[in-house]
C-alpha cells in the first residue's frame, strides 16, 4: 500500500502533482520559520552567555578558584562614542600564567590593545583626538567572536603594568575570567571582594532571557505551528472525496488511512527539506536583525541535535496523524453509501479557559504576585499561556455564534449561504484567521506593558543645552557611594580630586572648537543645599528611583516614605560664578555673589530630570582665592552638542589621569541612552515578535483561504450552474473570512487591553498607558491587510467554478 500510495501522489494527474506541489511549498515556508524561530531562541542564550566574562572581578559572581596561575590585574569600565558604549578593560598580567579574557590569544602588553572588529574600524574612521587618544598604545590584534557578544559589539582590552593598574582605583586582581553572567541582580552579592561594578553592556539576567524565551515560544512558536497544521490540511475535502471513492471500490478503512498518511507524509518530508534549506537561506539575513537591540553571529543560530531530529521527524509525523483524523468525517454505510457527518457544534462552555486565564491574572493583580523571579515568570507566563490556550478554544464558538446572529438579521442569499458554512464548520473559519488573532493579541499586550514601562521610567532628556552637557562626575557623596549603575564604581570612588590640575584642564577644554565653557565643581565638605530648593531633595535619584511627593503631602525617596514634608538635604560643593556665567544651562548666580553652591552629584544625583537653566543657586561665602584651592567633584563642559566638540572633551576628561571620573564622561543623553536600554532591547523584542506573527498570520490566512476555495470548487460551480452570480460567491467568500476575522479579532484587542491593564497594576506597579497612535495604525493595518488577502482570491474564484469543473470526478 505504501508503493500504491508514493505512486498516486507522483502519477495522480495534474491536481495530484499541483496539491503536493503546494503543500510541500506551504510546509517548507512553516518548517523554515519553525527552524529560524527556534535558532533564534538559541541565538539569545548564546548573546547572553557571551557577556559573562565582562562581570569578571565583579561582586555579582563568584571569585576565581584558587588556583596557582599568576593573578590578572583587572580593572573593568566604559567608554562612550556618539552615543555608542564601548566596553574596556585595562588589564595588567602578573605572569605568563595570568588568565586571558576569550577571543584574544594573550593578554596585551602595556603599550597595546586589542579591539573588536567594529570598534578597530571606528578607530580607522574617527580623527584620533576624538577617540583613539583614549587608549594608550597601538592596535595588537582583534578580538575574535569567542569573546564577543555581537558583530556590533565595541569592546576594547588595553593592556598596562601591574603598578600601574594596583594604585588605580576600581582595580582588582583575579585568578580566572568569568564564564557565567549573574542569575540576577537582587539579593545578596556573591563576592564581597569583588568590585561593585556592573558592565555598562551586561546582557540579560537569566530571568530576562526566560522572559524572552517564554515570549518567543508564545507569540511565535504558536503561530508557526498553527500555519503548519493549516497547510497540510490543503485540499482536505478534495482528498475525502477521493477516499471515499476507494472505499466504495472495495478499499478498506485501514487502508485508505494508509494511503492518506503516506500522500500526507510524503508533502511533508518534501517540505521540511525545503524548510531546511529556507532556514540556512534566511540565517544571513535573519541574524541581521537587531533581534534584542543588537545582530547575531550568524554562526549563532544554530540547532541541536535533539531540536534537528524533532522537527525532521514530528513534523512528517504529525503530518501522518492529521492525515489519520481527518477521515474520521468519511464514513461508508453497509450499502456503500459515502456520506460526511456535519461536526458537533460548539458549546458555550469554550469560553471557560479564556475567563480563567483572566481570573487568574485577576488574581496576582488583587493579591500580589510571587516573591522570587522563577514564580512571577511561572505565574504570569501561565496566565497568559491560559488567556492564549482559551481564545483558541473559545474561536470557533465565537464564529458561530456570530454567524448565527448574522443568519437572523439578513435575507440576502450572499450572507445566509456564508452564515450556513461558518455555522456548519466554525472550526475550519477560525482556523483560517487563528494566526493573525495570535498577532494582534501579542501585540497589544507588548505594546500596552512595554508603553507603561516606559512611562514609569520615564527620563526626560532636558533642554539643548543642558543635552549638550558633558559632565565628568569625579566623586560621589555618602548619599551616593553605595549605588552601583551601569558602568559606575559605586563604593570606595568617592574622594574629590586634587585641586591644582584643574585650571590647566580647564584651559584645555576651551580651546576646543565647539567647547562655550567648562564649570568645575570645587569640594565642601559639609556645604549642603536644602531639600526642597526645587525640590532636590525630593528628587536625588531622579524619578526611576521612586523620587516623588504623594497627594498627601508625604515624601517618596528612594522607596522610603518620610512623613510631614521633611526631606534630606543635598550634598553641595562650590562653583565660581565666572565659570557658570559661560554654562548658563546649569543655572545661575543671584546679584553680587563670587561663588554659589552647586549639587555635588550633579546629573548623577539631584539634577537628574531638573531643568536647572532658570534655577538661582544659593550664595556660598568662599572667597574667590580659596576656590582653586578646593578639590575638584565634578566637571561639566557645555558643547555645541557636535560630535566633534563633545568625543574630543571625551578625551581630554578621560586622559585627565588626575580626575578619574565615576563613570566615562556622559552627557544626558548619554546617560538616558543607558538608563533605557533595557526597555528599548524589550521593545525591538516586540517590534520583531509582532511583525514575524504578522507575517506567520498573513501566511496561515492566505493557506486557509486557498484552501476552503480548492474543497469547495465543485459546490461553487453548481451553484453558479443554478444562476448564482459571481459577485454573490465573492460575497460569500468575503464575509467567511471577515466574520471570524473581525468578531475574534475584537475579542482578542479586548482580551488584550484587559490583561495588560491588571499587569500593570500589578507587575508593573503603575496604571495602564494606553498605546500610541503607531499600535493602532499596526493594528488597523493587519486587518486590511488581511481583508486584501482574502479579496485577493476573487480572481481565482472566477476561475476555479465554471461549468467544466462541476463534472463528476
Amino acid at each position: 500500500m505504501i508503493g500504491l500510495g508514493l505512486r498516486l501522489v507522483v502519477s495522480g494527474g495534474r491536481e495530484a502533482i499541483t496539491r503536493l506541489i503546494i503543500l510541500a511549498i506551504a510546509v517548507g515556508l512553516g518548517v523554515g520559520l519553525l527552524l529560524t524561530a527556534v535558532a533564534a531562541t538559541n541565538a539569545v542564550s548564546t548573546w547572553n552567555g557571551r557577556h559573562a566574562w565582562f562581570w569578571t572581578g565583579t561582586e555579582w559572581v563568584p571569585p576565581g578558584p584558587a588556583t596557582s596561575a599568576a593573578p590578572l590585574w583587572w580593572h573593568p569600565g566604559s567608554d562612550t562614542f556618539n552615543g555608542q558604549t564601548i566596553s574596556r578593560f585595562d588589564v595588567a598580567a602578573t605572569g605568563a600564567s595570568s588568565p586571558v579574557p576569550p577571543g584574544i590569544t594573550r593578554d596585551p602588553a602595556p603599550g597595546q590593545y586589542y579591539a573588536s572588529p567594529a570598534l578597530a574600524a571606528l578607530l580607522r574612521s574617527t580623527p584620533a583626538s576624538q577617540l583613539a587618544d583614549r587608549y594608550p598604545g597601538h592596535l595588537a590584534g582583534m578580538i575574535g567572536e569567542a569573546g564577543l557578544p555581537s558583530p556590533s559589539s565595541l569592546v576594547i582590552v588595553v593592556g598596562r603594568t601591574p603598578a600601574q593598574l594596583a594604585s588605580t582605583p576600581g582595580s582588582v586582581q583575579v585568578t580566572s575570567i568569568s564564564t557565567t553572567a549573574p542569575s540576577s541582580l537582587g539579593g545578596r552579592t556573591v563576592n564581597p571582594h569583588g568590585l561593585p561594578y556592573m558592565p555598562a553592556d551586561m546582557g540579560i539576567p537569566a530571568s530576562g532571557t526566560d522572559l524572552i524565551l517564554s515570549v518567543v515560544a508564545l507569540a511565535i512558536l504558536a503561530p508557526v505551528l498553527i500555519f503548519i497544521a493549516t497547510a497540510t490540511r490543503l485540499s482536505a475535502a478534495r482528498r475525502e472525496e477521493r477516499f471515499a471513492a476507494m472505499r466504495l471500490s472495495g478499499a478498506t478503512r485501514r487502508q485508505v488511512s494508509l494511503l492518506a498518511a503516506v500522500e500526507s507524509t510524503t508533502a511533508a518530508v518534501a517540505g521540511v527539506v525545503a524548510g531546511f534549506g529556507i532556514f540556512f537561506g534566511l540565517r544571513v539575513p535573519v541574524s541581521g536583525i537587531p533581534f534584542i537591540g543588537q545582530p547575531f553571529f550568524p554562526n549563532e543560530l544554530s540547532l541541536s541535535l535533539p531540536e534537528v531530529l524533532a522537527i525532521a521527524i514530528g513534523v512528517p509525523a504529525a503530518a501522518a496523524v492529521a492525515a489519520r483524523l481527518a477521515l474520521h468525517r468519511v464514513h461508508i454505510s453497509p450499502l456503500g453509501v459515502a456520506r460526511r457527518q456535519t461536526p458537533k457544534p460548539p458549546r458555550a462552555w469554550r469560553v471557560l479557559p479564556l475567563l480563567l486565564g483572566l481570573a487568574e491574572l485577576g488574581f496576582w493583580a488583587v493579591h500580589g504576585h510571587p516573591a522570587s523571579i522563577p514564580g512571577q515568570i511561572q505565574a504570569f507566563v501561565s496566565s497568559f499561556a491560559l488567556i492564549i490556550v482559551g481564545l483558541f478554544i473559545a474561536g470557533p464558538w465565537v464564529t458561530m455564534a456570530t454567524a448565527m446572529a448574522m443568519a437572523r438579521w439578513t435575507s440576502r442569499p450572499g450572507t445566509l449561504i456564508a452564515a450556513r458554512s461558518l455555522a456548519d464548520d466554525p472550526w475550519a473559519a477560525f482556523r483560517a484567521v487563528s494566526g493573525l488573532v495570535l498577532a494582534l493579541l501579542v501585540a497589544t499586550v507588548a505594546t500596552v506593558a512595554i508603553g507603561t514601562q516606559n512611562a514609569k521610567n520615564l527620563t526626560r532628556f532636558g533642554s539643548a543645552a543642558e543635552s549638550n552637557m558633558l559632565t565628568a562626575q569625579v566623586s560621589v557623596s555618602s548619599q551616593m557611594a553605595n549605588v552601583s549603575g551601569p558602568g559606575m564604581v559605586g563604593k570606595g570612588v568617592s574622594a574629590p580630586g586634587p585641586a591644582a590640575p584643574a585650571a590647566s584642564l580647564t584651559a584645555r577644554l576651551n580651546r576646543i572648537p565647539g567647547v562655550r565653557g567648562a564649570l568645575v565643581v570645587r569640594a565642601d565638605p559639609g556645604l549642603t543645599i536644602p531639600g526642597r530648593f526645587h525640590g532636590l531633595g525630593v528628587q536625588q535619584f531622579g524619578i526611576n528611583g521612586g523620587g516623588g511627593i504623594t497627594p498627601g503631602g508625604s515624601v517618596h525617596h528612594g522607596g522610603s516614605v518620610h512623613h510631614g514634608g521633611s526631606v534630606t538635604p543635598v550634598p553641595a560643593g562650590v562653583v565660581s560664578c565666572a565659570q557658570l556665567a559661560t554654562v548658563p544651562a546649569l543655572g545661575r548666580c543671584p546679584g553680587g555673589a563670587t561663588a554659589v553652591a552647586f549639587p555635588s552629584d550633579g546629573f548623577n544625583g539631584p539634577l537628574a530630570n531638573i531643568d536647572a537653566t532658570a534655577i538661582t543657586w544659593p550664595a556660598a561665602s568662599v572667597p574667590v582665592a580659596r576656590l582653586g584651592t578646593l578639590g575638584v567633584d565634578a566637571v561639566d563642559v557645555a558643547t555645541n552638542g557636535t560630535t566633534s566638540a563633545v568625543e574630543q572633551a571625551r578625551t581630554v576628561l578621560e586622559n585627565a589621569h588626575a580626575y578619574p571620573a565615576v563613570t566615562s564622561p556622559s552627557t544626558i543623553g548619554d546617560i538616558v541612552a543607558k538608563d533605557n536600554s533595557t526597555d528599548n532591547a524589550y521593545q525591538q523584542l516586540a517590534n520583531v515578535v509582532i511583525l514575524i506573527s504578522l507575517l506567520i498570520a498573513g501566511c496561515t490566512l492566505a493557506a486557509g483561504i486557498a484552501a476552503g476555495l480548492a474543497d469547495r470548487k465543485r459546490p461553487f460551480s453548481l451553484l453558479r450552474l443554478t444562476g448564482a452570480r459571481l459577485t454573490t460567491l465573492r460575497h460569500v467568500v468575503a464575509l467567511e473570512g471577515a466574520v471570524p476575522l473581525l468578531s475574534v479579532a475584537a475579542i482578542a484587542i479586548g482580551t488584550g487591553f484587559g490583561a495588560a491593564a491588571m499587569y500593570a497594576s500589578e507587575a508593573q506597579q503603575h496604571a495602564m498607558v494606553a498605546p500610541g497612535l503607531a499600535y493602532y495604525l499596526l493594528t488597523a493595518g493587519g486587518i486590511i491587510v488581511s481583508l486584501g488577502i482574502i479579496a485577493a482570491t476573487f480572481p481565482l474564484l472566477a476561475r476555479i467554478t465554471g461549468p467544466e469543473v462541476a463534472r463528476n470526478d
